[in-house]
């Protein structure tokens, strides 16, 4: 997607990026053997007060294999807080600095135990605003995304690229969506 914003490359027909959020263990369990075998890419956004914990998350040794097996993985911040918002009582630096730690923090956790340069982002919630997003670019990510739906043009902003959120509830609406285009005579 990189290469594609940066006129390098040109996007092949009917591409889709799939992309997974936060780290729960089913990725592994279900997901990962699936997408392993049909050779179909996947990027993980993790966030790493999660990764680890509990029965229900991801391990990093579990991280580590699906990376090793074609899975890319992004940073989805340190606790998965909306970074949009100030905390009740929350002074501005105290919000700007807490950004930066989520952003900078969970970027190093993840190139530490992953052996990598995370340069992904997944926005909390989706949500971003251009202090965020420039407080991304400057913690050294060069691609973040939303849950807004929607294309990415060539023109699009790096870090505040679309994408359709999916949930069990809408995978009807998700399959009508993947007939976006259709030929259409000009006779």
């Amino acid at each position: 997607m990189l290469d594609f914003l940066n006129y390098r490359r040109p996007i092949p027909k009917k591409a889709v990026l799939i992309t997974i959020d936060d780290g729960y263990r089913s990725v592994y369990t279900h997901a990962y053997p699936i997408l392993k075998k049909y050779g179909f890419p996947v990027t993980l956004f993790i966030y790493t007060d999660f990764a680890g914990v509990g029965r229900l998350a991801c391990t990093w040794d579990q991280l580590r294999e699906m990376k090793a097996g074609g899975i890319e993985i992004g940073s989805h911040s340190l606790s998965h807080a909306d970074l949009t918002k100030k905390r009740k009582g929350e002074t501005t630096n105290a919000y700007l600095e807490r950004v930066r730690k989520e952003l900078i923090l969970s970027k190093k956790i993840i190139d530490e135990k992953i052996h990598q340069d995370t340069r992904i982002f997944a926005f909390p919630y989706g949500r971003y605003n251009k202090t965020v997003m420039n407080m991304a670019r400057k913690a050294g990510y060069d691609l973040a995304v939303s849950v807004k739906r929607g294309g990415n043009p060539f023109f699009s902003e790096p870090l505040a690229l679309k994408r359709d959120q999916i949930l069990k509830r809408d995978i009807k609406t998700f399959t009508s969506r993947l007939n976006t285009f259709y030929k259409l005579s000009l006779r």
